[in-house]
């Protein structure tokens, strides 16, 4: 097998690595997104009905209103887990109204309130009693319409589900462009957690493959690899298009992984010998964590930081591994068949991968704790590069068909598959951000 088999054939690069000194610094500030504790227990069979109430007042633009409530009730429908019937008040419904919400089967109902500017009020009612759930309210960041919506049902999610929301994350995958002299070159493109919204980030005459996102809630940037002449630098890019060379190695620098304090940052990288090693810096410096024949890419943290998952071929055929931080030592987690993109979810402590089966790349999940693998989907087409959704429901992923990648959206729970972005494009390694204190916007 030849060195760089693992990092260049078809799309199982997921390239990338750290700006070590701006990373540091970026991460100091990260925050963790308030629990909710409140759990509603939803119907075992079919879809939560809920009836979404906005409450209007003759001071507020309703037009503004009016489109935030249209984004609310698009976010809460995506999964298929509620069903949201609209029914604007002008005033607070009485006790007969909400005897007339029982007798109508509304059991959950959802009252939202604007207050100008920028205020949001949510409060979840069991109509039976009636009862208050949970509500709360709060102040809306930005001036994004949508990005107030995505907020706010990320607040309500938890309410309904017992689950987080991720409504307020973002897409990152490349795109393949031809530009003005017909050359094939490669674009970073954003979108919202739906595929829809779709921006174009980085739109260099180069290749630029493989982003990731770093996880300062408050200061949302991706690190992305370009092709050179001499190499395959890290690039970083702000969400206004501020690029900035961040690692410039010989060889391939690849794949950030942030510990969950932000202290840690595991990567790959060549600097030039062939093969691919994995890198760790700490405020203690630069350490090469492994030193073997043939490619060690992709790292991921555990949950706790104790171990890292990655991919190597040490022993010929790309295969799944853990790297313990403290021993040093590396065990085996999936040993058979061919092996690649693993991705972990810190929510479910799950690890995703792409193994192939009979001649095509499937998706599999591996339970950390369980040890329990589980094979996730069975029909035609490679899947590869696969990304986590934050709360662990959805797995993203490229799939490649007819000479065509497109990204697709896989519920690990129903089986189901949405594709996200167009048969006419060809797209491929994405990556699901994690939740922003404000929704990311490209200027």
């Amino acid at each position: 097998m030849k060195k760089n088999f693992i990092l260049l054939s078809c799309t199982t690069i997921r390239i990338l690595l750290v700006c070590i000194t701006f990373i540091s610094s970026s991460m100091a500030s990260q925050t963790s997104p308030e629990s909710v504790h409140i759990e509603v227990k939803a119907q075992q069979h079919g879809a939560l009905p809920v009836l979404m109430i906005p409450l209007l007042d003759q001071s507020q633009r309703a037009t503004k209103f009016n489109e935030l409530c249209e984004y609310l009730k698009k976010d809460l429908s995506f999964t298929r887990q509620c069903t949201i019937t609209v029914q604007p008040l002008a005033n607070i419904p009485t006790k007969a109204d909400f005897e007339s919400f029982k007798k109508h089967g509304h059991e959950l109902i959802l009252f939202v309130q604007f207050f100008e500017p920028n205020i949001i009020e949510w409060r979840l009612y069991d109509s039976a009693g009636p009862v208050m759930l949970k509500g709360k309210r709060f102040t809306l960041a930005g001036t994004i319409i949508r990005g107030w919506a995505h907020a706010l049902a990320d607040e309500i999610w938890p309410a309904l589900t017992g689950a987080p929301g991720f409504f307020s994350t973002k897409l990152a995958y490349c795109k393949d462009i031809k530009d003005k002299h017909a050359r094939s070159v490669k674009h970073i493109c954003i979108a919202d957690y739906d595929g829809s919204y779709e921006q174009v980030l980085v739109n260099t005459h180069t290749l630029n493959i493989a982003p990731r996102w770093n996880i300062d809630a408050n200061y949302p940037l991706l690190f992305y690899s370009e092709h050179t002449n001499s190499n395959v630098r890290l690039m970083m890019t702000s969400m206004d298009k501020k690029r900035h060379v961040v690692v410039n190695f010989d060889g391939l620098t690849m794949l950030p992984a942030f510990s969950s304090d932000g202290k840690r940052v595991a990567f790959c990288a060549s600097r030039g010998d062939g093969a691919c090693d994995l890198y760790c810096f700490d405020p203690s410096g630069l350490k090469r964590l492994t030193a073997h024949q043939g490619n060690n890419i992709a790292p991921f943290f555990a949950h706790d930081d104790s171990v890292l998952y990655f991919c190597s071929d040490r022993d010929g055929a790309p295969h799944i591994y853990t790297y313990d931080m403290k021993t040093k030592n590396t065990e085996v987690v999936v040993d058979s068949g061919y092996c690649v993109s693993p991705t972990y979810c810190e929510t479910t402590k799950c690890l995703g991968y792409a193994k192939m089966i009979q001649g095509t790349m499937q998706l599999f999940s591996y339970n950390t704790i369980t040890k329990q693998h589980r094979q996730l989907t069975f029909d035609s087409g490679n899947k590869e590069e696969c990304s986590w959704s934050p709360c662990g429901n959805y797995l993203l992923f490229s799939q490649e068909k007819h000479l065509k990648s497109r990204i697709a959206l896989l519920n690990i729970h129903t089986g189901d598959k949405l594709f996200l972005t167009s048969a006419q494009d060809s797209c491929c390694y994405p990556t699901w951000s994690p939740r922003y204190a404000q929704l990311p916007v490209v200027s």
